[in-house]
């Protein structure tokens, strides 16, 4: 048997600055829930979640042989925005989601994950193994969960006890065997602290969202009209409200702040649109820089308009 004790990939974690890490067996999810969720609608447009639901289900058929997923988690959950260039993100009317006031997760995460996997090999010659960050038809949370990192929070996120909700997942599949880790409890109890933060009732009771009513999908996956009962609290891109909203996240570890070179270029851009001044030249970098390459600059433009609009209503 090919085998990776869980103190190693803890270890090659930590120094590649994730916040914890986990191990669960690979096997076939019940996507049961999933499948009546997309039935219902509530992916909105986002037809691509309708696709993979093979991979989706089994991880084994984007990996080959896989064994075990490791899940990795690193916390964006900061101490504070002050004195960014004696400026400050929450003096903005206009808000933008802290997980895109960084460098792209999706890329920094990669390679650390990828570094893993390169000194795993020094170790183990014969291991086979692949990271996956978010592009991919996996399911994050549900591994994330499984790993023992955390549980199923009411506005549909992962949940942990020591960092709060403010994580980034990443995941490496490989064909050798580990120490798997216990599920931990559900300590979300009867706080319904998020469900009711959301302005447009987009958390269901049963711990769904229906993206229809997100602002999270009306500001960055709707390419038509956002509709005008849509109330996006004055985000331009994605949205923090439910997150905020967590105890857990209140009580969560924060970590030093990273990528003060893009948090100041948010604060431009948003200073600059505050005072009706171009920002195009500072979108264009932070979509180079951020998650933010997601949208193009007529569709921020048209997020900022929908809350002009929104307010003189």
């Amino acid at each position: 048997m090919h085998y990776i004790p869980i103190n190693i990939i803890k270890k090659l974690a930590k120094e590649e600055g994730f916040c914890d890490c986990g191990a669960a067996k690979c096997e076939k999810l019940d996507l049961s829930s999933f499948k009546d969720w997309l039935a219902k609608g509530y992916n909105a447009s986002m037809s691509y979640l309708e696709n993979y639901f093979d991979k989706r289900e089994n991880p084994e058929l984007l990996f080959e042989n896989t064994k075990t997923i490791f899940c990795f988690l690193m916390s964006y959950n900061d101490i504070s925005n002050e004195n960014i260039n004696d400026s400050n993100v929450a003096n903005n009317k206009l808000k933008i989601a802290s997980y895109a006031q960084r460098r792209d997760y999706h890329y920094v995460i990669k390679q650390k994950l990828n570094n893993i996997i390169v000194k795993l090999q020094m170790q183990f010659p014969n291991l086979q193994a692949k990271a996956f960050v978010d592009t991919a038809p996996i399911r994050e949370r549900d591994w994330a969960i499984k790993c023992g990192l955390g549980w199923k929070g009411k506005n549909s996120l992962l949940v942990t006890k020591e960092f709060g909700n403010k994580v980034f997942i990443g995941e490496i599949l490989c064909d050798y065997e580990s120490d798997y880790s216990t599920e931990t409890k559900n300590l979300c109890g009867k706080c319904e602290k998020c469900l009711t933060s959301c302005p447009n009732n987009a958390i269901l009771t049963d711990g769904t969202i229906d993206a229809n009513l997100c602002i999270s999908y009306q500001t960055i996956e709707n390419k038509g009209d956002i509709p005008l009962n849509i109330d996006l609290q004055n985000y331009i891109y994605g949205c923090d409200i439910c997150l905020e909203a967590c105890i857990w996240n209140t009580k969560a570890e924060k970590v030093p702040i990273q990528d003060i070179d893009v948090k100041e270029l948010v604060c431009s851009m948003l200073g600059k649109i505050e005072n009706n001044e171009d920002f195009k030249v500072e979108f264009q970098k932070l979509k180079k820089l951020s998650p933010m390459d997601r949208i193009k600059y007529q569709k921020l433009r048209s997020n900022i308009e929908h809350n002009k609009k929104f307010e003189k209503n």
